[in-house]
């Protein structure tokens, strides 16, 4: 404030004194209009603390009139005085401290104000204001010049005051102080009547949680009997809000989004709102609370959401039934394919092959997008070379640019290549079909492939990836509805290139589950351009060994000893094989008490659990292994393998203490990198060395490769077994489901099925594991009626029966 006023005080008044000539008055009034709030502040908390407190406005603007009036009579004091010496004898009345005393003494008279109550909130106003300018760093001939003037105009207000309330101002207008008071009453009168004609309720309540007052809507949701104005005028007991409605106003914030409520039209929910009373004054400390009845929007939204849920799974069930054909017809193909085919022969099934391709990928879109909207996916958190990822998308899009001669393909990648964390599936299946969209809509020109890496943190990036064609381009107002599931950018290109319209949508929705953001920029006839913005947390190994492989290639190689817990004899026989030809050492449990027993005493390297056992679960069994009370027990390596792919719960896996997982059924190759990863050691013929088997293959109704691939890493014989074991097990499962099923213990039945999906898809059986997969999940589901369930476990049985003689077949074939 002391920098406001150097400089100001060379303005001499006219008439006045010495000291006046070297002060300018008219800072002081801008002083004081300047530190308004700072007044009204000062005399609120002065007056907390007075008696008269219980008699004054409750808001802030009504102390601001106050406070604007002294301030104008002040100003226009100090502009119109000729003389600095205040004269307490002559001219009251005629001045503007005397005139503005004698102002507010009448309006205040007349509301039945006392004159002692006036006076003493009146000398509360000089206190304010005089320790206003002593604390504000004037001058000192200033300051002592600001409080002689601000002193005489409270003594001459206060003497114009006392003068004319002596005069009997106030008793000689009795019809004006009538007046008023009728004022005041029809005053109360309009905003009671307001706050009852509120249709939403609303609740004051006082500072012990009581409800003081509440509105007419308010007093309905209580009593049917209930008239407007009953509970201000009623003399009945007030009630405790918590207790009629389960909730402590003081404990609430200020939105409660939903709470159940009693009425006396029964349950009802509601939003609550909560407001602390805006008093200044501090006499009435209580909170007001408005209900909004949001009962109905919560049944629309349940129902909605039903509907919501009833589509998803009406399309995840169709798109099961139409892929099990669809396979069937893949199936045919790849056995089609064995025999010595004409060259016509061929091409029909080269045809009939493309348009089975088409419609799975059809159907797995519509899939994908069930199961993003039902919740079902779930990111993997993997370390990838970021700038590998661009060079896959590279080379499966490669091919479909090759066969359009005017069209290029352009890669566009930074000089540094960091390693990440994340889940580079999900990444591969946005970026490809933001690329083979790019591809199939630009006839001529370029596609270009981009990654950027916009911001590097400690730990973390934000990476950018591109797709820029020179295509068609899109409309503006069609830019974001070809992210809206089932549209496309207009309706030629369904006519020409077909599709779902699903892909983009999809792809969004992916981009959001992964933190990530997908745009894009167009412009008709100038192509598009797409953009993925996603942070990703930097792997922890990085530079030369980021790559896996090389880093891994270095570990020594052990002969690990294994405790394998399966209990089903397929799987259990293909791990055994599959570790024993790799050179480990292995002993195998079935039930997880098997488990325990066997490790006492024992020197294992690794436990690798199934997740599903009849007894205690894969995360069970690892939450008493981590207990044992032999530390060298507790703290052995336990890995998972699970039928369950990415569905399983990556938090719940680490709380028991599983360090590594892997969805069956698995290449061989992934087996040797989880060993690997969890021992710190490699095996001395690394698992899968024989047979690297493509990912994606076999999407028929049977997978040749898993056998010869089999056949491949661990012998004829061994696989031969593994079949025979498989063929006797089949019809075990079968005569279980069927007694399961009579006796309508779903949970075994959908037991029974998680095991049999497992083995099928050892042995390449892949429509019979998603047969399975499907009766594992009718059985599981909670709620269902034996007559949903029954019909495709009695389909499973048969499949089950008639899988006998195609393993059979299929073996017979590939052993020659």
């Amino acid at each position: 404030m002391i920098s406001e006023h150097q400089g100001q005080f060379s303005h001499p008044v006219p008439g006045g004194d010495a000291c006046a000539s070297a002060v300018d008055l008219a800072v002081l009034a801008r002083f004081l209009q300047a530190n308004e709030n700072r007044l009204i502040e000062m005399h609120i908390a002065y007056s907390i603390t007075r008696s008269y407190n219980a008699h004054v406005s409750t808001l802030p603007e009504a102390w601001r009139a106050s406070v604007q009036g002294l301030n104008g009579a002040i100003a226009l004091m100090l502009e119109t005085r000729g003389d600095i010496e205040v004269d307490y004898d002559s001219d009251i009345g005629d001045d503007p401290s005397t005139v503005y005393g004698i102002d507010v003494a009448r309006r205040h008279g007349l509301r039945g104000v006392p004159l002692a109550m006036f006076l003493s909130n009146f000398k509360g106003y000089r206190e304010s204001y005089l320790r206003l300018v002593q604390a504000s760093g004037f001058p000192a001939e200033a300051e002592a010049l600001y409080l002689r003037l601000l002193r005489g105009f409270f003594d001459r207000a206060e003497i114009g005051i006392c003068t004319q309330w002596g005069r009997g101002v106030v008793d000689a207008d009795q019809e004006r102080l009538l007046a008023e008071n009728q004022r005041v009453v029809n005053e109360k009168n309009k905003y009671l009547t307001i706050f009852e004609s509120i249709q939403t309720p609303v609740f004051l309540i006082d500072a012990e949680g009581g409800i003081e007052n509440m509105n007419h809507a308010a007093a309905l949701l209580l009593s049917k009997e209930a008239v407007p104005g009953s509970v201000y005028y009623g003399s009945a007991a007030r009630r405790s809000f918590r207790e009629l409605f389960g909730l402590d106003p003081r404990a609430v914030g200020p939105l409660l989004p939903e709470h159940e409520i009693q009425t006396v039209d029964g349950r009802r929910w509601v939003s609550v709102s909560t407001q602390e009373m805006l008093d200044v004054s501090r006499k009435f400390l209580g909170t007001v609370i408005s209900f909004t009845d949001v009962t109905d929007e919560r049944h629309a939204r349940e129902e909605a959401v039903a509907l919501a849920k009833a589509k998803t799974d009406f399309l995840a069930t169709m798109s099961h039934e139409i892929r099990t054909p669809i396979h069937s017809i893949g199936g045919i193909v790849e056995l089609l394919r064995q025999d010595d085919l004409s060259p016509r022969a061929a091409g029909y099934v080269e045809a009939i092959d493309r348009s089975a391709r088409v419609l799975t990928s059809i159907v797995s879109e519509i899939l994908d997008y069930s199961r993003i909207e039902a919740g079902g996916l779930m990111l993997e958190r993997v370390d990838f070379p970021l700038a590998e990822l661009l060079s896959d998308v590279g080379r499966v899009i490669e091919p479909l640019v090759a066969r359009k001669p005017g069209l290029m393909l352009h890669l566009d990648s930074p000089k540094e290549r960091p390693c990440v964390t994340g889940d580079p599936a999900k990444l591969r299946q946005i970026l490809l079909n933001l690329a083979g969209n790019a591809v199939k809509f630009t006839e001529a020109g370029a596609v270009v492939i981009g990654l950027d890496l916009l911001t590097r943190e400690p730990g973390r990036i934000l990476a950018r990836f591109s797709v820029r064609d020179t295509g068609p381009g899109i409309a503006a107002e069609r830019l974001e509805e070809i992210f809206c599931p089932f549209t496309q950018s207009d309706s030629s290109i369904e006519r020409k290139h077909g599709g779902t319209g699903l892909g983009l949508a999809i792809s969004r929705r992916l981009a959001e589950l992964m933190g990530a953001e997908l745009t894009v920029e167009s412009h008709l006839g100038e192509g598009s351009c797409f953009r993925l913005v996603v942070p990703l947390d930097l792997a922890p190994r990085q530079g030369a060994d980021c790559a896996r492989a090389r880093a891994e290639a270095k570990l020594p190689a052990k002969a690990l000893r294994l405790l394998i817990v399966e209990d089903d004899a397929v799987n259990r026989l293909v791990t055994e094989t599959l570790l024993r030809q790799a050179g480990h050492q292995v002993r195998l449990a079935e039930t997880g008490e098997a488990a325990l027993q066997a490790l006492a005493g024992q020197g294992f390297d690794l436990v690798l659990t199934d997740l599903n056992l009849p007894d205690l679960s894969g995360f069970e069994l690892g939450h008493a292994i981590r207990a044992h009370a032999d530390p060298a027990i507790a703290g052995l390596p336990i890995a998972a393998l699970s039928a369950h792919g990415p569905g399983v719960d990556a938090v719940a896996l680490k709380a028991a203490g599983i360090g590594g997982f892997l969805a069956k059924p698995f290449p061989f190759a992934r087996l040797e990198e989880l060993l690997r990863r969890v021992t710190g050691f490699a095996s001395p013929r690394p698992v899968g060395s024989g047979a690297a088997r493509p990912e994606g293959a076999g999407q028929g109704l049977v997978d040749l490769s898993v056998l010869r691939g089999h056949a491949e890493a661990l012998g004829v014989e061994p696989t031969g077994r593994i079949v025979a074991t498989f063929k006797a097990s089949l019809g075990h499962t079968a005569a279980a489901l069927e007694t399961a099923a009579e006796a309508d213990r779903w949970n075994e039945v959908a037991m029974i099925a998680h095991r049999l999906k497992s083995s099928a898809r050892h042995v390449g059986l892949l429509a019979l594991a998603e047969e399975a997969e499907r009766a594992e999940m009718l059985a599981s589901a909670s709620g269902r009626r034996s007559a949903e369930v029954a019909g495709p476990v009695d389909d499973l049985i048969l499949s089950c029966r008639a899988a006998v003689g195609l393993v059979e077949a299929i073996w017979a074939d590939i052993a020659g």
